[in-house]
């Protein structure tokens, strides 16, 4: 989906504990989502890995990096998070995916158009000779069907996740993974379309924007933002 042809390296991969990257001083997709909230007048969310985020959670580790996966964890049912992690490798494509894609990487860099420091950490990365370079997203969902998963990708942002990734690493597909939490644990397979990143893209580059201190924002909830940006930007 992205020019892949361009001469403007990619940013290498780092492959740095879960910890270390979210110490990295520098703006990530779930930091746009809370000046997101901000903006519209929504209170934080909690930082506390409990019900649905502590299930994703444990979901990803699981699939992505089962070494690391802590049974026995409160509010986590595990037989139900193996259902969904054997649910996905039985399929052919993407079990395909995980044997030879890059799990977990992690990469900063500079957004070209507002020039912020940047970082992001994919799920999956796969670059293959004569392969498409594709980044795959695991979304754990209560989508009904494919097609309901897809209604809620926009609703959601995953547009502006799939945009402000598949730019930064120039890549050529970007493939959301759905996977029911609740019977019949199916699996929805979906690649990002191009209007739909076009539609992410202006997401990310509007509250990258509203970074700026000078970006006005309504009085109504000018306090909040600003004590996002300033939390973001390390000027507290």
């Amino acid at each position: 989906m992205i020019d892949s042809a361009a001469t403007t390296p990619r940013p290498d991969l780092l492959r740095v504990p879960y910890d270390d990257y979210r110490a990295l001083p520098a703006i990530a997709n779930s930091d746009l989502s809370r000046l997101r909230d901000a903006l519209n007048g929504r209170p934080p969310r909690p930082t506390t890995s409990s019900g649905a985020l502590g299930l994703g959670t444990a979901f990803h580790t699981a699939l992505l990096e089962p070494d690391l996966y802590e049974p026995g964890l409160p509010g986590i049912n595990d037989t139900l998070v193996w259902w969904m992690v054997e649910g996905v490798q039985l399929n052919p494509q993407v079990s395909e995916w995980l044997k030879t894609g890059i799990a977990e990487p992690s990469c900063v860099f500079t957004e070209a158009v507002t020039g912020t420091l940047c970082k992001l950490r994919a799920d999956l990365i796969v670059d293959q000779p004569g392969q498409p370079y594709t980044i795959i997203d695991f979304k754990t969902t209560l989508a009904r069907d494919h097609q309901h998963f897809v209604a809620q990708c926009s609703g959601y942002d995953y547009d502006r996740q799939a945009a402000f990734y598949a730019d930064a690493l120039r890549a050529d597909r970007f493939v959301l993974v759905g996977v029911q939490k609740v019977e019949p644990f199916s699996l929805f397979v979906y690649e990002v379309p191009r209007f739909m990143l076009s539609e992410g893209r202006a997401k990310y580059l509007r509250l990258l924007k509203q970074l700026q201190p000078d970006t006005p924002v309504p009085a109504s909830v000018a306090g909040a933002v600003r004590d996002v940006r300033d939390a973001l930007l390390g000027t507290e």
